[in-house]
């Protein structure tokens, strides 16, 4: 019996990703490498069909979420301060691979096809949400990752992606969680929530997401999904409309206007990322100063 609820699951499931794909196309949006559910090319085989698997399995009761209260995201007791000199050359290559999604760009390899190109680049990028936050914290993100083809895991997954927002994404004086200091783990958890018909809070996720990297295009094509299965066909027109359009002759000219707008945005990131870190490293060099001319014999502990 459960094979057979398997198998229809999963014939609800194609004919709701066809519907998917036939609506972001018919609005120009990239359905097919930006997939909300799907891992990362660097995923196992095994763990991305366990993960498909239970999206067809959960479709059946994800419209179960009817609380209508604000989602609050924000992290409890913020004390920890997010500031400090960060890395800018991740937001510097990540704008270099977004050029590259215009068709167009004099860096994509021309013996490729544009879906090759565009292939190579999102899989950068996401090797770059992934690992902005160095090799460790991506093991441990990946680790949380390769649970979730068990859904009597979930509950402690959710927890550990908390706790790597919150070890993460700390803002200075705020309690509202800096996405834009590591996006994927946030991502991780709409999907997951997502998987558990907690909608809303996955949809709040999301945006959130697309607040801190508008073109995040795992979390464009999943609030996609998210808003088709709360039945908001508004707000799903809506992100359907911001997504990454197609590669077609026909919307060529809406890709280059949405890569130049979002390589604008993400540089305008950049700029603030370096007048942020001039105004740390200041603040070090004057207190290191401060620190040098204390005369040790007149003010030391005796």
């Amino acid at each position: 019996a459960e094979s057979a609820n398997i198998k229809i699951n999963t014939r609800l499931m194609r004919s709701f990703s066809s519907l998917l794909l036939a609506v972001a196309v018919a609005f120009g949006c990239v359905a097919l490498t930006s997939a909300f559910v799907s891992a990362p090319t660097q995923m196992t085989k095994k763990a991305s069909i366990q993960h498909h698997d239970h999206v067809t399995i959960l479709y059946g009761v994800s419209d179960n979420d009817d609380d209508d209260d604000a989602i609050d995201i924000s992290i409890p007791d913020n004390k920890m301060m997010g500031g400090g000199i960060r890395d800018k050359s991740f937001l510097e290559r990540e704008i270099e691979l977004l050029s590259r999604l215009d068709p167009d760009h004099a860096e994509n390899n021309a013996e490729y096809s544009d879906l090759q190109n565009q292939e190579i680049v999102v899989s950068e990028l996401w090797t770059i949400w992934y690992g902005e936050k160095g090799p460790l914290n991506e093991q441990r993100l990946r680790s949380i990752e390769e649970t979730l083809g068990d859904p009597s895991k979930w509950e402690d997954a959710e927890q550990q992606y908390m706790q790597l927002i919150n070890e993460n994404c700390k803002s200075d004086g705020d309690s509202k969680p800096n996405l834009s200091l590591w996006v994927e783990p946030a991502n991780r958890l709409a999907t997951l929530l997502y998987l558990m018909g907690r909608l809303k809070e996955s949809k709040t996720w999301c945006e959130a997401i697309l607040e801190a990297k508008p073109w995040h295009i795992g979390a464009l094509s999943g609030i996609v999904m998210v808003c088709f299965q709360l039945k908001d066909e508004e707000s799903a027109k809506k992100y359907v409309q911001m997504g990454l359009p197609n590669l077609s002759t026909e919307m060529r000219s809406a890709r280059k206007a949405w890569v130049e707008r979002n390589v604008e945005i993400a540089t305008e990131q950049l700029r603030q990322l370096q007048s942020s870190n001039a105004i740390y490293e200041n603040i070090s060099k004057a207190f290191s100063k401060e620190v040098v001319s204390i005369d040790d014999t007149d003010s030391s502990w005796q």
